[in-house]
This record gives structure tokens, C-alpha cells and sequence, in this order.
């Protein structure tokens, strides 16, 4: 066995796991994120929105979180170097 299993808690979102320290970015990205979902919503709920919306929504949602993931595998790839 590779030791006990954590379990997942809403800080999650926004502590670094390592460090237990706030992260800033992941506070307001995970704000961005939620803000948008509402608004999506509300716009799409009241009839407001067409199926570009959908398309637009989506994009951008899965952009981040694509974009997200490159940039920290590349930090982790840079800090694997310098500190090997």
C-alpha cells in the first residue's frame, strides 16, 4: 500500500497541498470560474442565450483549465531541475 488515503476537503480549491499556504491565483481563478457557471446559467435560464453560448462557455472553461495544466507541468519540469 502506498500509505492512507486523504480525503478531499473545499480548501482544496485554494491551499497548495504541499505548503498549506493560501494560493491567490487558484482563489480567483476558482472565483472566475463560479462567476461565469452563474452567469451562464442565469443567462441561459431565462431564455437570454443561444447555442453559441454553450460553445463560448465550454471553450473557454476547458482553455483554462488545458492552459492551467501545461503551465504547471512546465513549473514542475523547471523546478525538478534546479532542485534535483
Amino acid at each position: 500500500m502506498s500509505g492512507p488515503v486523504r480525503r478531499w476537503c473545499v480548501m482544496d480549491l485554494v491551499v497548495d497541498h504541499k505548503t498549506g499556504k493560501l494560493r491567490e491565483s487558484a482563489v480567483w481563478s476558482n472565483v472566475g470560474k463560479a462567476s461565469m457557471t452563474w452567469a451562464f446559467i442565469y443567462t441561459v435560464m431565462g431564455g437570454h442565450g443561444s447555442e453559441w453560448l454553450w460553445i463560448a462557455y465550454g471553450g473557454i472553461v476547458v482553455a483554462h483549465a488545458s492552459v492551467e495544466r501545461v503551465l504547471n507541468q512546465k513549473q514542475q519540469t523547471i523546478d525538478k531541475e534546479q532542485h534535483p
